[in-house]
């Protein structure tokens, strides 16, 4: 088996821990085809650099070193791989260390297949006795539609595990730690916790606060003015097809849909995000691309007062309702009482979803711009913004993208931006 070696080795580790087993037959290597994601969006907090000599924290936990640093770095890559794959789990990436070499890793490929513990330790086969694990997140200590992960280390011999970070969900939280320390396995946790939370951070504001995790992302121009443009760049490695990969569901209104955008993904491989309209009259264009379903499921949502009102429309013409046209058209429909973001984010959580986008484009039936942004912004449910600023001038005296904030400006924090290809993107963080 290829092995690959660090610039910085660690010395041999030896000892066995409580509890070993062989790994048994059941335990071979399966192959999982997805693609690379490693320079995912405003989830790198570093300079994209070669995996095995990433700048490492200035500070480590007691008991790390920077070559554990440096495998956590190529644990959180790994588990990029199934970047919009594995809701509601979080995306995780294990190695195993033997000697200075790496003889076994893996990724957890999507919800309910095995974790990325069991893919790195089958492919370690019996090297992983006295090896060194690392993984970007603590290992799971209870039977899920998986086992766990915390019996599979302890019984393939493992003499040390190093953790990215603890598991937010209270049903693992610190238990899975205590269970390997208990085991005799010398565990050190907190090791590069910073980009372990920056790759789920969607999987960790979905369970602490039960809800899923809303990006608002918008275009404007250099002197500020509000863009309906269709151009937005969506070719394979632009920012926002790599956006659409990482997320599960993509939301628009319905005033969005004479512009026909493209929400799908380019990139090879990807799990395209449920593109959402919310229509509050249902009138829409039936020939958008937004309903065509061959790549991609759509949801429309409607309040039960524009039900009724197209079902009065179609009476006095004699036509076809909108909804019945959808259905026809294998478009799922769902009605709520009130058509509210808070109640359509219910929805994305209880259907698993751990990130939605916002994609605020269009105008409402007063003609004002950004009717998505406005309602997401007022109803305080975005956690991240995300600004495409165009190479143009409008011209257009207008201040700011469109939508007026009551109680005024609302600060930004942790504001990045980034170049993708003449474009500028922004992206900052509400504060909670």
């Amino acid at each position: 088996m290829a092995t690959i070696a660090l610039p910085s080795q660690q010395a041999r580790l030896t000892g066995i821990p409580l509890g070993c087993a062989r790994l048994t037959a059941s335990m071979q290597h399966q192959n999982y085809q997805f693609p690379w994601n490693l320079g995912s969006i405003a989830l790198e907090l570093r300079p994209r650099m070669h995996p095995l000599r990433a700048v490492l924290s200035a500070s480590l936990p007691i008991g790390a070193t920077e070559a554990d640093a440096e495998y956590m770095h190529i644990c959180v890559k790994l588990a990029r791989k199934a970047s919009g794959f594995t809701s509601p789990n979080p995306m995780v990436g294990c190695v195993i260390v033997k000697d200075g070499h790496i003889v076994g890793q893996g990724f957890h490929p999507k919800a309910g297949e095995p974790h990325a513990e069991v893919f790195a330790l089958r492919e370690a086969g019996e090297n992983a006795e006295g090896a060194t694990a690392y993984v970007s997140l603590e290992p799971c200590n209870h039977y899920g539609r998986t086992p766990p992960c915390t019996t599979a280390l302890i019984k393939a011999c493992v003499s040390k595990v190093v953790v990215g970070m603890l598991d937010p969900n209270p049903i693992v939280s610190g238990k899975g730690v205590e269970t390997l320390k208990k085991a005799g396995i010398e565990v050190v946790p907190g090791v590069e916790t910073p980009i372990c939370e920056a790759l789920n951070e969607a999987y960790i504001y979905r369970m602490l606060e039960k809800k899923p995790f809303v990006s608002l992302r918008f275009s404007v121009s250099l002197d500020g003015g509000f863009i309906e443009s269709s151009s937005v760049d969506c070719s394979a490695g632009s920012y926002f097809s790599k956006l659409l990969q990482e997320t599960d569901a993509v939301i628009v209104h319905d005033s969005a849909l004479s512009d026909n955008p493209v929400l799908l993904s380019a990139e090879t491989g990807s799990k395209q995000p449920l593109r959402i309209v919310l229509s509050h009259d249902l009138k829409l264009p039936l020939a958008s691309s937004i309903f065509d379903t061959t790549s991609a499921p759509t949801l429309v949502i409607a309040s039960e007062q524009a039900v009724v009102l197209d079902l009065e429309a179609s009476s006095r013409t004699g036509s076809q309702s909108m909804e019945s046209l959808l259905r026809e058209r294998g478009i799922e429909v769902m009605v709520l009482q009130e058509l509210s973001l808070m109640s359509v984010l219910d929805v994305c959580y209880e259907r698993g979803f751990c990130s939605v986008l916002l994609d605020s484009r269009g105008r409402d039936p007063l003609g004002l711009h950004n009717p998505l942004g406005k309602l997401a912004v007022e109803e305080r449910v975005v956690q991240k913004v995300i600004v495409d600023v165009f190479p143009t001038v409008t011209g257009h005296n207008r201040a700011g993208p469109g939508f007026v904030i009551d109680g005024g400006a609302l600060p930004v924090e942790r504001v990045r931006s980034r170049m993708s290809g003449s474009h500028v993107i922004i992206e900052g963080y509400l504060p909670r």
